[in-house]
């Protein structure tokens, strides 16, 4: 009896080579998986309530980005995607986390004229991730400049949101710099609505002991949420903590601390279980948030 089609494929291989071959698809399957997810930005909305913020300001859009990793596995293309989607959320403020650039090629060509194009209201507002620093700087602190990006570097800034101010605080970052929280807050006042931003969530731990009551949102980087992760567990956390600071929201010193994803990747261009992510923090006076638990709104991007 005569076989035809996938079959006589089979039958002609025998049973070591089929194995082999079974074994090769389905890795090939997995891998475009992971590379495909790994491009899939996941666009998550929150909604903070704020003490003493200003009833002009409720409603202010905060987009947080970081860990882009511009160069060889984040490229142009996707780099110009990702402003278009940036841009589409109508930000009042762009925050962005840092680690802009990745693999010691050319990043920063691609990634400053690119986020030169990111508009927000009341600015572009920044800090220095690892990354940043090691593959070049000063190429860094002229990149932030010329994508008009203020950079926020053990230091503060207030913003004028038109119905009030709003203080943004940078940290250094812990691999890089020394984080000193007592000097990024300096003439922050009770009652100010202050943002802090780091790259590095472990500039956090022990530090707000030093400003008790002084901040209302802290946001970091720098883990990827593991980039793979099986069952809520990072393969590998980049941080001293542990899975402390994986990923997601956490309360500490009454301080609600977001530590993204990030929107690239390092080592390889995949991602399981720990997507890419673009935040999207609304501000509301009190009593007029959702309710609705952090971490719970969000869509994919196509």
């Amino acid at each position: 009896m005569s076989l035809d089609g996938p079959a006589a494929v089979i039958d002609a291989l025998g049973p070591v080579w089929t194995t082999v071959a079974i074994v090769a698809f389905v890795l090939l399957g997995a891998t475009a998986t992971l590379l495909y997810l790994a491009r899939r930005i996941l666009v998550i909305r929150d909604e903070i309530e704020v003490a003493d913020l200003p009833s002009d300001l409720d409603g202010l859009r905060v987009v947080f980005m970081t860990d882009i990793h511009a160069g060889p596995l984040f490229p142009k293309g996707p780099m110009g995607k990702l402003v278009a989607l940036v841009n589409g959320l109508e930000p009042d403020l762009i925050l962005v986390g840092g680690d802009n650039v990745g693999g010691r090629m050319q990043g920063a060509t691609i990634f400053y004229p690119e986020a030169a194009r990111m508009e927000a209201r009341f600015g572009k507002y920044g800090v220095l991730g690892n990354h940043d620093v090691w593959e070049g700087e000063d190429e860094a602190r002229e990149g932030y400049d010329a994508a008009d990006i203020t950079l926020l570097e053990t230091s503060n800034v207030r913003v004028d949101g038109g119905g009030g101010d709003i203080v943004l605080a940078g940290l250094e970052d812990p691999y890089t710099g020394v984080p000193r929280i007592d000097e990024a807050a300096e003439g922050i006042r009770e009652g100010d609505v202050a943002i802090l931003l780091a790259h590095n969530p472990d500039a956090f731990a022990e530090q707000f002991e030093a400003t008790p009551g002084l901040w209302d949102l802290a946001m970091a980087g720098h883990t990827h949420g593991g980039q793979i992760s099986l069952f809520g567990f990072g393969i590998f956390v980049p941080s001293i903590h542990g899975q402390r600071y994986r990923t997601s929201w956490r309360v500490e010193h009454d301080v609600p601390v977001l530590v993204s994803n990030g929107v690239g990747t390092v080592g390889a261009p995949i991602r399981f279980q720990a997507p890419p992510e673009v935040h999207v923090i609304t501000l509301r006076a009190v009593g007029r948030g959702s309710g609705k638990p952090l971490g719970s709104r969000w869509r994919w991007t196509r």
